[in-house]
Formats: C-alpha cells, structure tokens, sequence
C-alpha cells in the first residue's frame, strides 16, 4: 500500500516507424519518479520494476486484456496517427510563400532613413540587407525582430541612414526560399513617382490625339 501524502504517476508510449516498414512501439509506467511497469511490442509481455510493480503485472497478465490493448495501440493506433502527423509537417516543410517587400524613406535632420520591410513570408528563414552598389552595408544596418503574424507567416525589417545626395545608390537586398532568386528593391521617391504618372498620362493623351487627328483626315477623305 502506498504511504500516505502526494505521489505522482507517470506515463510514457509511443511508437516508431522503421524504414524497412516495421513498428517499434513500448509503454512505461512510473511511480514518484521512479520506474514501475513496462511494456515493448516485441516481447507483448510486462516487466516489473520492483516487488510491488510485481503484483500489478500479475493482475494484468492474469486478465490478458490489458496486453492485448496496449499491443493494438502500439501496432496500430500508434502508427496510424504517426503517419497523419508526418503528412501534416511534410506539408508545412513544403510551404514557401515569398515575401512582399516595401521599400520607404524619410528625411529626418539631414539624414535619409531607408526601411525595407517584408510581409507575410514563410518559413521564418529570411535574409534582408541593405547594399550599396556591390557593397552589403551591414555595419550601418538596422534589423528589426522576425515577428509572426496572426496568419503563421512572418514580417520583418531592416533600416540604414544615409546621405539624402546618395540614395539611388543603395537597393534592399531580400533572400527567401520562396524566391527563386534574391530580390533587388530600390526605394521610389514621391517626386520620380509623380514624374513617372505624369509620363504615362502624357503619352496615353498624345496616343489620343493621334486618333482623333487619324479619325479627321479619314472623315475628310471620305465626305470629300
């Protein structure tokens, strides 16, 4: 009989799939830290620890149903919900969505503060650095935490301080396994932003011009 007071009781099993296809399965029972009971799928019997494990695995094996149970879940329960589970991590080891990289500058006192900021990639691996020309600017960099979003992907950031006359020197340079390569990002200030849509609106218009101009002569031609 157990002494009077708290005590403790222990289970352990589990299961292993062999590569020539076969199942190594056991359960171990402990009693205030000690070793109690056991049982391996191999041998399908119990092994007493001491005296008192003794009289529990002579009930058992005297009942022959507790054996049995433990041998159907070891051989096949086990192995069952094992492979779900290696079917459930191959699938987060195949998962590779790329990074959606934002590239911002802000001048504060003289000085061009560059942030490159990845979104949503997973797996968490990632490499993200400033470069200036060839040049990676480690020193200079700032790096932010790898932070997961509520989704179980990851965001992330890197910043540098630069001269404001030197900032199409310097691109954000982004690794990832969902990329097939390492991406480039450059930062676009409003003013070559602005620059670009009043380029693309000036040729749409000239494009328009054309037409009316194409549309009148042909008119002409015909009523002539």
């Amino acid at each position: 009989n157990p002494s009077p007071g708290l005590h403790t009781v222990q289970w352990v099993y589990g299961c292993d799939l062999l590569s020539d296809g076969s199942v190594r399965g056991s359960y171990r029972n402990g009693y205030d830290g000690q070793d109690f009971i056991s049982f391996t799928l191999g041998s399908r019997s119990f092994v007493a620890a001491d005296s008192a494990a003794e009289i529990t695995r002579r009930r058992w094996e005297h009942e022959g149903t507790v054996a049995e149970q433990w041998t159907n879940y070891l051989e096949h329960v086990c192995p069952e919900w094992l492979q779900k589970y290696i079917g459930y991590g191959q699938k987060d080891l195949e998962r590779k969505e790329p990074p959606d990289v934002h590239v911002s500058g802000k001048e504060e006192f003289g000085t061009l503060i560059l942030s490159c900021h990845a979104y949503g990639f997973y797996p968490k691996a990632i490499a993200v650095n400033w470069k200036k020309g060839d040049e990676i600017r480690d020193q200079e960099t700032q790096w932010g935490g790898i932070v997961p979003n509520s989704d179980g992907t990851f965001h992330t950031w890197a910043r540098i301080e630069v001269r404001p006359e030197e900032w199409e020197q310097y691109r954000c340079q982004v690794e990832h396994p969902g990329m097939s390569e390492p991406g480039i990002f450059a930062w676009e200030p409003k003013s070559s932003r602005n620059l670009t849509l009043v380029v693309a609106v000036s040729v749409i218009a000239a494009i328009l011009i054309l037409i009316v101009l194409v549309g009148v002569v042909v008119w002409k031609l015909q009523s002539g």
